[in-house]
């Protein structure tokens, strides 16, 4: 069997027609879902981008393989001395190389976040430029289809191709921004009213700090993204350049599928679509972001066709509601292609429902996010507790707890008003914890161990709140310290905290690359 992957970069579920989006941004990936499987309740298992794909090509949640974050030893892959893969958890990649299949990407992934890991999936890696950020589709595509004509006629191989055009900043031709916008009336919310209260929400990307990244920054293109969001219009813009981007990454899918067709290899070709996470626009006051461990950012799509399979399922197979996670589809890819399943990992196969049978759910997730936030989550199928262990730069409550069926926005919080649900959910996580890091053989837990450094990498605190108080928010500079300090009891162990987020010279080499940038727009 060929299986493909398409891994979406920042690719929010809600925002695609197979999800019911109402404009209409993904017909080619609903051709897709008419021919196969969405999966309502997927979610990744560790958020954002780094963390998210080492769970899904390790089989293991991130308190287990080590990655929760984007820096230092947050982000310190597991790696078995050795040789070979290791004999229970090897990486996906690997399990499906042993048994026969051969393994190919097309992706940057791996430069771009110095995770080297992601290579050892593959027999063959490649990267479409030389770029490691902002790569525009139309190249992956250009390497991507080349390497599906050259291998047509082959079998039993597997090809991963990373796409990142919904990631910010928004770098497709301004006309899908514009195509997307003439498309159908935006979301409602959030309105003028929460839109004005988000003005109290500080951190990067939310509603006043649109664009700080490290320092504060300006908009890349004023076309597609506004410099604040201030009133709905900003709003409106911030995501017509989003739902563009998503617009334009499905035109080059389109081109897949009509490759595949092209090829006359369509009807026995596999296809999975999904992302690395999603992205907010309001929840928590963020904005064209994923800095929490949260329901925007979590849920991902997954649609999953697979010829002789989901062809002829009933209307009412085509949906699937169960609780899963993204480490979950390892062991569902294995099973389906007759592979088994290592006993290290930690997800469970869904095949079922790709079949169109009935299949578990699982009571409840846990989801935990590391690179802007220190957060773990508890999300049953109404529910979701968050918990606060360091607030990097960001306006964080240590606790919350929202209903989403009826709050989907996340604007009601619970904990008070239901205690007896928040002990419940409060015991959820500490069972999932035991579970994971509390037995003989576990390793500590890395969001534990890292948490005197905490999610800095991207911005520094303490900048940060300098940067709050030149811009008339003393207060918020004041919540933002309050919060940093509240483990002062805490003894500073060098040998705990050796990695350095801001080095002598980099805010300053990172200013230089910002005023470049400015330079070139204005050049342009």
């Amino acid at each position: 069997m060929r299986v493909i992957y398409v891994d979406v970069d920042t690719l929010r579920a809600d925002h695609t027609t197979p999800y019911g989006y109402r404009r209409p941004t993904t017909p080619n990936l609903q051709r897709l879902a008419d021919r196969g499987v969405t999966f309502d309740r997927y979610y990744c298992s560790d958020s954002p981008c780094l963390p998210s794909r080492t769970a899904l090509t390790s089989g293991q949640f991130g308190i287990t393989n080590g990655v929760i974050g984007h820096f230092g030893e947050a982000a310190r892959f597991r790696l078995d001395p050795g040789h070979n893969a290791h004999p229970t958890r090897p990486l996906l990649g690997q399990q499906l190389g042993a048994h026969g299949h051969y393994t190919a990407a097309v992706s940057m992934f791996a430069e771009r976040h110095r995770a080297y890991h992601f290579l050892g999936n593959f027999r063959e890696s490649v990267r479409a430029t030389n770029e490691i950020n902002d790569e525009d589709g139309r190249e992956v595509n250009r390497v991507g289809l080349d390497w599906i004509r050259r291998h047509a006629h082959e079998d039993d191989w597997y090809l991963h191709l990373t796409y990142w055009e919904p990631h910010t900043p928004y770098l497709a031709d301004p006309g899908w921004t514009e195509r997307a916008a003439a498309s159908g009336p935006p979301p409602a919310w959030p309105d003028q009213a929460a839109i004005d209260a988000h003005a109290e929400v500080y951190g990067p990307r939310t509603a006043l700090d649109l664009h700080y990244s490290g320092v504060p920054q300006d908009s890349p293109d004023p076309r597609t993204t506004p410099d604040a969001i201030r009133t709905r219009a900003d709003f409106e813009q911030l995501v017509d350049g989003f739902d563009g981007t998503i617009m334009y990454w499905d035109s080059l899918f389109g081109e897949l599928l009509a490759t595949l067709t092209e090829l006359g290899i369509a009807g026995d070709t596999a296809i999975v679509v999904s992302a690395d996470h999603g992205e907010s626009f309001g929840e928590h006051g963020s904005y064209g972001e994923h800095g929490h461990a949260t329901e925007p950012v979590h849920r991902v799509p997954l649609v999953v066709y697979w010829p002789g399979v989901t062809d002829d399922l009933p209307d009412e197979a085509r949906h699937c509601d169960n609780l899963l996670y993204n480490i979950d589809l390892a062991p569902t890819l294995c099973e389906l292609l007759g592979v088994p399943v290592p006993a290290g990992w930690q997800g469970t196969s869904f095949a079922d429902a790709v079949h169109g049978e009935p299949g578990p759910s699982r009571e409840y997730l846990v989801l935990g996010h590391g690179a802007h936030t220190y957060q773990r989550s508890v999300r049953t199928r109404d529910h979701l507790y968050i918990r606060t262990y360091h607030p990097g730069c960001n306006r964080t409550e240590w606790e919350q707890l929202f209903d989403v069926t009826a709050d989907p926005h996340l604007t009601t919080d619970l904990l008070d008003a239901e205690p007896g649900l928040a002990d419940r959910m409060r015991t959820r996580l500490a069972e999932w914890w035991h579970t994971y890091a509390g037995r003989p053989g576990a390793l500590p837990d890395p969001m534990q161990t890292t948490l005197q450094v905490g999610p800095v990498y991207y911005n520094d605190p303490p900048a940060y709140a300098e940067h709050l108080r030149a811009t008339g928010r003393e207060h918020l500079a004041e919540h933002l310290e309050a919060n940093l300090a509240a483990a002062t009891g805490a003894t500073p162990v060098s040998w705990h905290a050796t990695d350095e987020a801001w080095p002598p010279g980099r805010r300053e080499a990172w200013e230089r690359r910002v005023a470049e940038r400015r330079a070139r727009q204005v050049a342009r």
